[in-house]
């Protein structure tokens, strides 16, 4: 799966439902090892998924099965490619962990910065060393989340912008850039005050040390990705992830152990570690057939008359539409492209259109019980995506009122009447 998905990213000749078909028959190879909790999970999503699938093809004679294999596999691939870096140690030292408000606000602008480079792969390393490998705090996955997926707003690396400017033709990053980090910025500071107000384990928040000792890892493996992107401009990141996360743990491993020690290491990884991903193989396989039968089921039902107008009330109304999608367990993408092809017969300015697409993915997939962070999260550490989710509601809204702020402020630079 790992190497089908990578070559898929790396745009190779490679069928994308190749990695699909390999992620399903290691499911099935791991199933019975799966718990009670995790095969009724996935049996409902599945359920609920072929069940859509099979109401959109009988009333469209159209059955859209492909993306039971290809959704999420360049995900599930960046996070079997990342879990080597465990190899390497993530500790970095044995220095007691911060603590307190201070050490949430580092690490609230630790894993957007690094998250905006190597994408989910900086929460995992963060979550795993805040949490000393057992299961991370409730507060702070809230906190890796909200930092993680604000990078949306701005992030080159993102695929929030790349689905924004396809979506929104004539949208550039500088612009999206602009508008972006001061949003991000100003989400930031109201999902750490959020916290520290709401959540009394705040207070003494155990967070990630920003350290040279702790923070090699992300450094580098951001560095890697930037050079990737310089060689390889047509790669995705996360297959320039895929591909970087392997070869630094495995080069570091031989280096400090030697061949044959750091082979045996390797080796183990692959035979114990990897099945260990079980879980979220399985949760993501599941939202996978959920998400295209959903996505099948919307697009039969056609659209809704286009408005004569879109400004920044219209686009207010169309994030809080958006966002309510993303509650339900519609992805950014589905409801992205949706609303470009309702909204194209009138032609909106695209900087307002492309703001409200990175706004959807930067809040309404933390509200998301099937994002696929939060999905990664509970079968990486077992928290419940629905408590995250649930956990996420009063900071959206919070996150909303600043970007319907943002919105204006767009309409007003760019000339678009109310």
């Amino acid at each position: 799966m790992m190497v089908f998905a990578l070559s898929t990213g790396a745009r190779l000749p490679v069928p994308a439902w190749l990695a699909g078909v390999c992620a399903w028959a290691a499911c099935a190879l791991l199933w019975p090892s799966l718990d009670t909790r995790q095969r009724g999970t996935a049996a409902v999503l599945i359920g609920i998924g072929l069940i859509a699938l099979g109401w959109a093809g009988w009333h469209s004679g159209h059955w859209p099965w492909q993306g039971v294999l290809t959704q999420n596999m360049a995900l599930l691939g960046m996070l079997a490619a990342v879990s080597f870096l465990q190899l390497i140690g993530l500790a970095g030292d044995d220095r007691p962990l911060p603590r307190g408000p201070g050490a949430l606000w580092r690490t609230l602008g630790g894993v957007h910065v690094f998250g905006a480079v190597i994408n989910l792969s900086a929460v995992f390393i963060m979550a795993d060393r805040m949490s000393g490998a057992t299961q991370p705090s409730l507060t702070q996955t809230k906190a890796l989340t909200r930092a993680f997926l604000s990078a949306a707003l701005w992030s080159p690396f993102f695929a929030a912008t790349a689905v924004a400017i396809t979506y929104a033709p004539g949208a550039t990053l500088g612009e999206m850039a602009l508008a972006g980090v001061p949003l991000a910025l100003a989400i930031n500071y109201l999902a750490g005050r959020d916290l520290l107000k709401h959540a009394p384990e705040a207070q003494d928040f155990v967070g990630y040390p920003m350290r040279p000792s702790a923070l090699w890892v992300p450094a580098t493996l951001a560095l890697m990705v930037i050079i990737g992107h310089y060689f390889w401009p047509h790669w995705t990141t996360l297959a320039i992830v895929s591909l970087c996360a392997p070869l630094m743990a495995v080069g570091v491993v031989l280096t400090r152990s030697g061949v044959a020690a750091g082979a045996t290491a390797v080796a183990r990884h692959v035979h114990l570690r990897l099945p260990a991903m079980r879980g979220e193989l399985t949760l993501f396989l599941a939202a996978a057939v959920f998400a295209t039968g959903l996505d099948a089921l919307i697009a039969t039902q056609g659209g809704s008359l286009t408005p004569a107008h879109f400004g920044p009330i219209q686009s207010a109304l169309v994030l809080a539409g958006m966002i309510g999608l993303c509650v339900i367990g519609v992805h950014a993408v589905i409801s992205i492209a949706m609303v470009s092809a309702w909204l194209a017969p009138i032609s909106p300015d695209p900087m307002l259109l492309a703001a409200v697409f990175t706004q959807c993915w930067a809040i309404g997939l933390a509200v998301s019980p099937m994002s696929g962070i939060h999905l990664a999260l509970q079968g990486r550490y077992g928290v419940s995506a629905g408590a995250m989710a649930q956990g996420n509601a009063r900071y959206c809204l919070q996150a909303y009122g600043a970007a319907v702020l943002v919105q204006a402020a767009i309409a007003a630079w760019r000339g678009v009447p109310f």
